[in-house]
């Protein structure tokens, strides 16, 4: 899938309407407002990820300020993975938005038990599903308290679903393979 079909796809298989930007190249810095560059960080690793970010959630708010987005967001989240940053926006009655980029690559089968639940395991795509599971505690307005095994995917062989946390909450989410790797974006629908 091209990248810049993906939010209406997972848009449709979400059931709300989703942007998803992707970007490569990082803001200048020279293109930062006073706030942003009171945030930027000071280690150089680090501050080009930083930079690759906002040059994301810049693209997904016209240019607009990011000083003020805070994570976890009810509207917005952003990942990084594989040289890319991904930002995605949800304007509805949703609890939370949560989105991860993973680039292709293994993923042992020995750490599927650190992440997923038993019923989860069996022929799973463990890349995918790793995306997913961060997708779904990034959506989690009090992300702070809870672990990849407190949500429960309920079809996890399906490429979009719902899934619960033990709090009770409910999730939807959607996966696509896009670039050079997954891409899922996820939408807690409360309570939040």
């Amino acid at each position: 899938m091209r990248w810049r079909d993906v939010g209406r796809h997972l848009s449709i298989r979400l059931g709300v309407a989703v942007q998803v930007h992707a970007v490569s190249r990082p803001v200048a810095v020279a293109d930062l407002s006073p706030g942003e560059r009171a945030q930027l960080p000071s280690a150089a690793r680090r501050q080009q990820e930083w930079l690759l970010g906002r040059a994301a959630l810049k693209k997904l708010m016209d240019g607009g300020d990011t000083s003020g987005v805070r994570f976890p967001d009810r509207c917005l989240s952003l990942t990084h993975a594989a040289g890319r940053a991904v930002a995605a926006s949800c304007r509805g009655g949703q609890a939370g938005l949560g989105v991860d980029y993973e680039g292709w690559h293994t993923v042992d089968p020995r750490t599927a038990r650190f992440f997923l639940q038993e019923h989860e395991r069996d022929g799973a795509d463990l890349l995918r599903l790793w995306t997913v599971k961060e997708a779904l505690y990034k959506a989690t307005p009090d992300n702070g308290q809870v672990a990849f095994l407190d949500y429960g995917v309920l079809r996890p062989e399906a490429l979009y679903g719902a899934a619960v946390d033990r709090a009770g909450r409910d999730f939807r989410y959607a996966s696509a393979p896009v670039g050079s790797g997954w891409l899922t974006v996820a939408v807690c629908h409360g309570p939040g």
